[in-house]
């Protein structure tokens, strides 16, 4: 049942909500994100530089152990996904953005990952298979975004303005949906909530988040700027560390940390969330 969950459920959850994204986009809206690609370049750097070397940094202050510092530096070799792309824009940030660092940085993780892993893991022989990985993003990400983006632009019925209000108000529940199969799938993880790799996924994601605030406001950026990098830094593609530790590495003891921080780096994601809801509500008239 947890891997049906995994493979099916929850990649269906993850494409809604980038087709519930994809309804509150235009196609000027990437236009205007190729206008600044100083906003993309701080952003990658960030993630693909910055929060490496904050992992690394913290494997030898916590002088954490090979499976909880393998699994950290994977995931810090693993930037973004559908995720932060759909926490982005329940959060307020910039989307087009988002998706863009996204797609990029999907792109360069088959040549990073495998040249930095041995600064951590040595002795692996690593291949990252690339087909895989872009039919994945396209299938979760790009496909359900430009769909909704198409419906958007071409249906002017009045029923689909209420259609799209349904739909942005069901991508939060669909990210509460993506929590729940991610607690149900992985129950085992529990049991080390209170533990070192916890500490550690934890003040990655934080730290991450930071990072990208910090990035932001060197540009003079406004809130969604500063929001976007921060969830873009912070929030790392969980599933990829996760698929390279058990299928790449067949080394499922480094999957702990991963699995952990699935779990725990919902609890910032939620809070900037709900702070942007109530933001909203406190502006209504």
């Amino acid at each position: 049942m947890s891997q049906t969950m995994l493979t099916i459920a929850l990649p269906l959850a993850l494409a809604w909500m980038m087709y519930c994204v994809g309804l509150t986009l235009t196609f000027a809206d990437f236009k205007r994100v190729a206008t600044f690609p100083k906003k993309i370049l701080a952003g990658l750097t960030a993630q693909l530089i910055g929060l490496p070397l904050l992992a690394y940094a913290l494997i030898h202050l916590l002088a954490l152990p090979e499976p909880i510092a393998v699994g950290l530096w994977l995931l810090a070799l693993a930037p973004g996904g559908a995720s932060s792309n759909a926490i982005t824009h329940l959060s307020g940030g910039d989307t087009a953005l988002s998706i863009s660092m996204t797609a990029i940085s999907s792109l360069i993780i088959p040549i990073s990952l495998p040249l930095m892993l041995p600064l951590v893991l040595s002795d692996t022989q690593l291949v990252i298979p690339v087909k895989m990985a872009i039919l994945q993003l396209t299938a979760v990400t790009f496909v359900p975004v430009m769909f909704g983006m198409i419906m958007k632009q071409y249906i002017k019925a009045p029923w689909f303005s209420s259609f799209i209000t349904f739909a942005g108000r069901s991508s939060l529940w669909a990210l509460f949906f993506t929590v729940t199969i991610t607690l149900a799938a992985n129950t085992k993880v529990f049991n080390q909530l209170f533990s070192v790799g916890s500490i550690a996924a934890i003040v990655l994601c934080l730290s991450g988040m930071i990072l990208g605030v910090i990035v932001a406001k060197a540009l003079r950026g406004d809130k969604t700027l500063v929001k976007t990098l921060a969830i873009e830094v912070g929030i790392q593609n969980a599933g990829t560390a996760i698929f390279v530790a058990v299928v790449q590495l067949q080394r499922p003891e480094l999957a702990l940390t991963p699995l952990l921080y699935g779990v725990l780096m919902n609890i910032p994601a939620l809070l900037i969330i709900h702070r942007n809801k109530r933001q909203g509500v406190l502006l209504k008239p």
